[in-house]
């Protein structure tokens, strides 16, 4: 007798339901949950998206350092930068001041001027160069003769940019050096 209504049941089920529920259904006397839960889908609760997190974690700005003696000439340089780059800027008006921004972790990029008091650019880059610290230095100066430039780039710098510093010269650096695109 069991064995008929088991049958039966199955039979019904055939007619109102898809094969696989019909199959599960089939082995509701040896299973302690309900097909029927089973099958549903469960419902989630609405999510508002401006309450979801994204998955990673927003660009941040690049931390740049700007070092020079002369406020006016760290104003230009300031304004000679791209206006949407996104960088957060630091000013130091001596290598000193510098050298702190960047064991801060201020200093992704620096613009050095080479003549500053306490502590002039060349030493800067000597300091970079024998504590082996990694950034990207620019070198901003007057100073443009040949063995200024050679004494830099053997130093580590990057770039030389000779001042009056413009856009135009800022630019082609920032964009071959994949820092601005």
């Amino acid at each position: 007798m069991r064995a008929h209504g088991f049958r039966q049941k199955r039979l019904a089920a055939r007619s109102s339901r898809s094969f696989a529920s019909c199959i599960l259904a089939s082995f509701r006397p040896l299973c302690p949950w309900s097909t029927d839960r089973a099958l549903k889908k469960p419902t989630l609760p609405a999510v508002n998206a401006q309450e979801l997190n994204p998955l990673t974690d927003p660009p941040m700005s690049l931390p740049i350092v700007i070092a020079d003696d002369s406020l006016l000439a760290r104003k230009v340089l300031t304004k000679a930068l791209p206006p949407d780059w996104d960088v957060d800027v630091s000013y130091a008006a001596n290598g000193r001041e510098a050298l702190g921004l960047y064991r801060e972790g201020k200093a992704s990029v620096m613009f050095l001027d080479l003549t500053m008091p306490d502590m002039t650019g060349y030493q800067v880059l000597e300091a970079l160069q024998h504590e082996d610290l990694n950034t990207f230095v620019i070198v901003v100066s007057a100073d443009v003769q040949p063995m200024a430039r050679s004494r830099v780039r053997a130093l580590g710098a990057a770039a030389f940019i000779a001042k009056p510093v413009t856009p135009e010269a800022v630019l082609p650096i920032l964009k071959e050096y994949g820092l601005y695109v």
